[in-house]
């Protein structure tokens, strides 16, 4: 059994030096991972497969680890009759091959102590476990987890043939992120101003590409104001610097309230001007998940003007996920600036 454990940490060792992860800085939230499972018992414990609990806390280290402090329990019934009780706690390695948010594999090592016990006798030792995982986040603040692992543990209780034993585990349960998130720190300036929407290269079959949009040049917030009083239908893209988003969410930064409070403004003042508000991604995440991304991200700036007494009518809502960068998405700092929403004139 040892020798079956040793292979499987081989291979996650390997994964971890030649795995690709996810380029963004994760969720530095602690979270809290209640889960259930099921016990695939050793044949030399004589003792039937079982259910069990298990309840984690857990932290992202970086882009590619969390560590996670986890408490484990399992009851098996025993072929000599009464119950086989095991009690866990360790502390797991989880390796993150790439942080997207639709669906998250990673790989876990851990070691730790385990309380086995039998009627009449019980047993302490130490334990180890590895195995594979993957993460799919539900909300801002829930993932649902699975994993499979095989965990290794020297047991030394009479009736048990050997003492090194082996069990499989499989647990399914859910990540619950505590607190908010961390604002990142804004890399545009705090001012919104129209911009020429340039063309887009993107490599997708039977799909063409958008005419770029006429520059309006607007150095300051004065200028922005009047070019937005004189643009006409059709001929506008409205870059909202300074608006941009957290990896993964759409929620606007405190700095975006001051920058949505002008255009709210000068949108107020034309009331017979349509505009669609339009969201964007980066690259990182899958095509279908960052399409509904960014309608999220466009949806909370509709929400905003909505408290500014523009009408709903006048608001439309669009997103074009990650397939409109405005900048190279290879660097931190370029996605940083894909991850925002723009105002298109229509009428």
């Amino acid at each position: 059994m040892p020798r079956i454990f040793l292979h499987i940490s081989l291979v996650i060792g390997l994964a971890g030096v030649f795995g690709t992860a996810g380029a963004e800085t994760a969720d530095e939230r602690w979270y809290l991972a209640p889960t259930i499972g099921y016990v695939f018992a050793d044949s030399d414990r004589k003792a039937d497969d079982g259910w069990g609990l298990g309840l984690a806390l857990g932290k992202p280290l970086n882009e590619k680890w969390n560590l996670e402090l986890a408490l484990r329990g399992n009851k098996l019934d025993r072929a000599a009759g009464g119950a086989y009780d095991q009690y866990g706690l360790g502390v797991d390695g989880l390796y993150f091959f790439k942080r997207d948010p639709a669906f998250a594999p990673f790989a876990v090592v851990g070691a730790g102590y385990l309380r086995s016990t039998i009627p009449g006798a019980s047993d302490d030792s130490l334990m180890a476990n590895a195995g594979l995982g993957f993460l799919k986040r539900l909300s801002d603040n829930m993932d649902l987890r699975a994993d499979a692992r095989y965990r290794w543990a020297n047991n030394n209780l009479p009736g048990v043939s050997g003492n090194g034993l082996g069990d499989w585990l499989v647990s399914i349960g859910l990540n619950y992120a505590l607190g908010a998130k961390a604002a990142a720190p804004a890399v545009a300036v705090s001012r919104f101003e129209p911009v020429m929407a340039k063309p887009v290269v993107v490599k997708q079959e039977a799909k063409s590409e958008p005419k770029p949009q006429p520059v309006v040049e607007a150095p300051t917030p004065k200028v922005v104001a009047e070019q937005l009083k004189q643009a006409k239908p059709g001929d506008v893209v409205v870059v909202l610097r300074g608006v941009n988003f957290d990896f993964d969410s759409a929620r606007l930064r405190p700095e975006a309230f001051p920058i949505l409070d002008e255009a709210a403004r000068v949108l107020g003042q034309r009331d017979k001007l349509n505009v669609d508000i339009v969201g964007h991604t980066c690259s990182i995440g899958t095509e279908q998940y960052n399409q509904g991304l960014s309608e999220r991200r466009a949806r909370s700036v509709y929400n905003y003007f909505l408290t500014k007494a523009l009408s709903a009518g006048r608001l439309g809502v669009k997103g074009y996920g990650e397939t409109r960068p405005a900048v190279d998405n290879a660097t931190r700092a370029g996605r940083e600036q894909n991850r925002r929403v723009e105002l298109h004139i229509v009428d």
